[in-house]
């Protein structure tokens, strides 16, 4: 999966997660920062075990695999996690309750009992399967999230964290070809954004970067009416394209992340800074 190239800074094959093309498992940023003492924390709106997520503390030889990489995140170095995908932990074919399993682990079922529970590893599964549509009304809203998130790391004992947030279905709604899905899903996302923006003002010993593994769906504006400020986007395509993404970037490090490079390069950066940070 792609996430793999920017979470481990190694090529695979399409559907591999965390295993190189020459079979290697790789090391994840999450992994290095957890070996420097960091507090990690993953945030979906997906599946906790999706593609994207999963390619931070998982190795697999294919992304399907949702039940194994749900045992490898109940032995992962993974914190805290909010994201969907209960099922896979508990409804299984080998009969195991992970949950059960995972005694060192508190699980939550809602934000405020998230912000209120105090054990070494906490769970929020917002959804059973996969977590519906911000237009059908999944809750909680991204930003609510990453400030819950935000809040629980960065008092954990005063250790330096890593936090990873998807706005997992944006992708989605590009395979879809459904403007109204993306940009609701870009809109939740966006406000997350905000969040993390006014967390690095007040605490700019943080890194930020902001940026996708691939586009979905060569969503472009093709005409509008300037005067409303309504625009008309239509899609070429209900895979990924090729065409390049951003990566934004903020506070210590920052400067790094100029330029055009390979999407390996993302998580070079992310080591290097890692590795200066006092």
């Amino acid at each position: 999966a792609s996430g793999t190239a920017m979470a481990s800074g190694v090529k695979t094959i399409n559907v591999a997660i965390g295993i190189s093309t020459g079979n290697i498992k790789s090391k994840s940023i999450l992994e290095y920062s957890k070996e420097q003492a960091y507090t990690t924390g993953l945030i979906a709106t997906s599946s906790i075990v999706h593609a994207t997520p999963a390619s931070f503390y998982a190795k697999v030889v294919s992304r399907k695999k949702y039940q194994d990489i749900a045992i490898q995140l109940s032995k992962s170095e993974v914190d805290y996690f909010i994201g969907g995908g209960k099922k896979h932990f508990t409804k299984r074919d080998d009969k195991r309750d992970l949950l059960e399993e995972m005694q060192n682990w508190s699980f939550v079922k809602n934000l405020k009992s998230f912000n209120e529970a105090t054990e070494e590893h906490v769970g929020y599964f917002t959804n059973n399967d996969e977590p519906e549509r911000i237009l059908d009304g999944r809750e909680p809203a991204l930003d609510q999230a990453t400030k819950s998130m935000l809040n629980k790391l960065s008092r954990k004992d005063e250790n330096p964290f890593f936090l990873m947030v998807e706005g997992s279905q944006i992708d989605w709604g590009g395979h879809a070809n459904e403007l109204d899905y993306v940009v609701s899903e870009f809109l939740d996302f966006d406000k997350a954004i905000g969040v993390a923006v006014a967390f690095v003002k007040e605490n700019p010993n943080t890194l930020l970067i902001v940026t996708a593994d691939h586009e979905t769906g060569g969503l472009g504006i093709t005409s509008g009416d300037i005067k409303t400020f309504k625009p008309k986007g239509g899609f070429v395509t209900l895979g990924h394209t090729a065409s390049m993404v951003p990566v934004f970037a903020m506070g210590v490090g920052a400067d790094q992340f100029s330029g055009i490079y390979d999407n390996t390069a993302i998580f070079d950066k992310m080591l290097m800074v890692l590795n200066k940070a006092p």
